[in-house]
């Protein structure tokens, strides 16, 4: 006998008394070991719509809902209630087999379907049905029940497909979703088929990639725990069919994932690496490299939560890995110092030394960026290289002649800043992948990286230079949409192949309501970002499968007013089901959290800040962060504060000085930094802010 697990019975269980959660636990335990037992109780309820569901006794109270198979030993565990309820969910739900995407499909009866589209306000102007232009057999192929056809056919707007969302099998409305988005029927055709299996027996097809979306089987009470310590972590074991194909694929070299904000991609990653540790030989060494130190952190707690062996597994954000490794192979001397990291001159005031001796007509902050962005991003050593180095970015072409002047002041600033022992970091990742070329050393086997859209040409050499060029060996994820630093990928330039099939795009939001990642798209969505390929990253097609309030942005008079509501909302929150650590308060600078603090501090309410990746305070406290210290993470109650005209973009006087091209690199910036703070929110989020509503905030 074999039990499987519907993924929205925990859902159903999470809201039961604990007590009932035992007896529920007890009762699946004892299914298991006989589900022939007549202590279980299994029997038809006569009125259900689905002769093959039965009612099975929890206690003299409640019931577990299961389907019982016409032939061979699956039986299914979908839902568990009071049982006035249990019997309410389960009367008008039909469970059967969809041969198409070798998957089982829950949905509501069609005739309840029919008296649900009567109910709506008659539509007077006559609109053509949001599905006509494709076949029954498109619509049966991308997994429409054959029984909703006439349903499907009759829905004539986006509103009307969500209107009937509750009623219809998840994995429909979500296909049927893009189709209305604008996507491809050949293409989500492709990918149903790659998540099926080519057995024949329907008990074999129940392993289908697309089943194991809604339906695993438990071989031990290990998620059952989890929900007994209010602790359930539902992405440890029901994957979407479009990150298990990653995380159990085999691929022919680097596979790219990319999607927005939400969409698993870095528990994509996780499966992946835990995949990988226990599939490799046993010598052989993973890494797992991220942009900052606060997600390193959060990538190893996640290790941890899926419990992944980690020896002989590295996570470290890029830099500290790239340090260590400059030092484990003596590249530089003890007494380097680093822009940026030690407390030592800027590179401006060593360019101010060049040309205090020099009578030129380029300026510091010229030869500033032109170092960084072309010398050092293509790792120019010579005048030779330096001359056919491309200047994409940089705005006014320069001559060859000009190109020989930049060149000799670029050899005296080497010069000077060598004498004082001072490196940029991107120095110490050329460095490092120049010694790991030319000693042909390889220190991991497999490689992956997370928040890849953080990374630029410079620090991916690291990555592939660490890892050798072969199957399987890199995986990549990250979102478009998130880029909030001034940085250019070229995969091809950092040697790294991507072709066709092992580059994939997520599209379920797991994270946010459909209210909240609508709020997030709208901040970014005249603006065009690049794939990672050289191609545009769509927007469209990105669906989140659950729904809750529309996000709020009030604008008060004072900073007091600001203040006051929202530590009154956090202990309306605080009285009621939710815990400190699951609410923050997030705005584009840290001096904007002063107030916030203090008040919090006054009404005796603990908070965790958080320095250079660490946290500092109570480590259980309201989570007060800048904007960029909230990446990566997630909260179930978000407060974006502060957020006006003059800080959302953030203005200073300084940008008045930049060209157009660079200005608009800046407010594309400052808008994937406001779309990051928003889709960090799971259930809410709200902005306030004071003074005149910044633009970017369409609410």
């Amino acid at each position: 006998m074999k039990l499987l697990f519907y993924d929205k019975f925990f859902e159903s269980l999470i809201d039961l008394p604990k007590g009932i959660q035992k007896k529920v636990i007890d009762f699946q335990r004892k299914f298991r070991e006989n589900s022939k037992s007549s202590a279980i109780h299994l029997e038809p309820i006569k009125n259900f719509k689905d002769s093959s569901l039965r009612s099975a006794r929890v206690d003299q109270t409640y019931r577990a809902i299961i389907k019982v198979p016409e032939v061979g030993e699956t039986y299914f565990l979908l839902w568990v209630d009071h049982h006035d309820k249990a019997y309410e969910w389960a009367t008008n739900k039909v469970f059967q087999w969809n041969e198409n995407t070798q998957s089982m499909q829950v949905f509501t009866s069609p005739e309840i379907i029919e008296k649900q589209e009567e109910v709506r306000p008659e539509i007077t102007i006559e609109k053509r049905a949001l599905f006509s232009e494709y076949t029954d057999k498109d619509l049966l192929r991308v997994g429409v029940p054959k029984v909703l056809l006439p349903s499907i056919r009759g829905i004539e707007t986006l509103d009307g497909l969500e209107h009937v969302e509750t009623f219809i099998p998840q994995d429909t409305f979500e296909n049927l979703f893009y189709l209305a988005d604008g996507a491809s029927v050949e293409q989500l055709i492709f990918e149903i088929e790659e998540g099926k299996t080519e057995a024949v027996s329907e008990e074999e097809q129940l392993r289908s990639i697309n089943n194991q979306r809604s339906f695993i089987e438990l071989t031990d009470d290990e998620l059952f725990n989890e929900i007994l310590e209010g602790n359930l972590k539902k992405w440890k074991y029901y994957l979407h069919p479009s990150q298990r194909k990653l995380v159990n694929g085999s691929f022919t070299g680097t596979v790219k994932v990319s999607g927005g904000a939400g969409t698993g991609k870095t528990v994509a990653a996780l499966h992946r690496l835990k995949y990988l540790s226990k599939n490799r030989k046993p010598a052989e060494k993973i890494l797992f490299t991220t942009y900052t130190k606060a997600l390193t952190e959060n990538l190893k707690n996640l290790s941890n939560d899926l419990e992944i062996d980690l020896s002989g597994i590295k996570i470290s954000n890029i830099d500290a890995l790239a340090f260590d490794l400059v030092k484990d192979f003596v590249l530089i001397s003890n007494d380097y110092k680093v822009f940026g990291l030690h407390h030592i001159k800027n590179p401006e005031e060593i360019w101010e030394e060049v040309l205090d001796t020099e009578l030129t007509t380029f300026d510091t902050d010229f030869l500033s960026k032109e170092y960084r962005e072309i010398v050092l991003y293509h790792d120019v050593k010579s005048l030779e290289e330096y001359l056919k180095a491309p200047r994409v970015g940089r705005g006014k072409a320069i001559s060859r002649t000009q190109r020989r002047v930049v060149w000799s002041l670029v050899e005296k600033y080497n010069r000077i800043k060598g004498q004082y022992h001072y490196y940029h970091k991107e120095e110490l990742y050329n460095l490092l992948v120049n010694f790991l070329k030319s000693h042909d050393t390889k220190v991991y086997d497999f490689g992956l990286v997370d928040e890849l859209q953080d990374f630029s040409n410079v620090e991916l050499r690291v990555v592939r230079a660490l890892v050798e060029e072969k199957p399987n060996d890199l995986f990549l994820v990250g979102d478009p949409l998130q880029k909030i630093y001034d940085k250019r990928i070229n995969f091809s330039q950092s040697g790294i192949n991507v072709r066709g099939k092992r580059s994939r795009r997520l599209r379920i939001n797991y994270r946010t309501t459909e209210e909240i990642k609508k709020l997030a798209i709208s901040i970014v969505n005249d603006e065009h970002y690049d794939n990672f390929d050289g191609q545009e990253e769509e927007k469209a097609g990105y669906v989140s499968l659950f729904h809750g309030n529309q996000p709020q942005y009030t604008v008060f008079h004072s900073k007091d007013q600001e203040v006051q509501h929202v530590i009154s909302e956090i202990e309306y929150l605080l009285e009621g089901k939710y815990k400190p650590e699951e609410i923050a308060i997030t705005s584009r600078t840290k001096n904007a959290l002063k107030e916030f603090r203090t008040e919090l501090h006054l009404k005796n309410i603990p908070y965790t800040e958080y320095e250079q990746g660490n946290k500092v305070g109570h480590q259980n406290g309201v989570n007060l962060l800048t904007f960029h210290n909230i990446k990566g993470l997630e909260f179930k109650q978000v407060f974006l504060v502060d957020v006006n005209n003059r800080t959302c973009p953030k203005h200073f006087e300084a940008l008045d000085n930049y060209s157009d091209t660079e200005k608009a690199s800046y407010y594309k910036n400052e808008k994937s930094l406001l779309y990051v703070a928003v889709s960090r929110a799971i259930q809410r989020v709200e902005i306030t802010g004071i003074g005149i509503r910044s633009e970017l905030v369409r609410v």
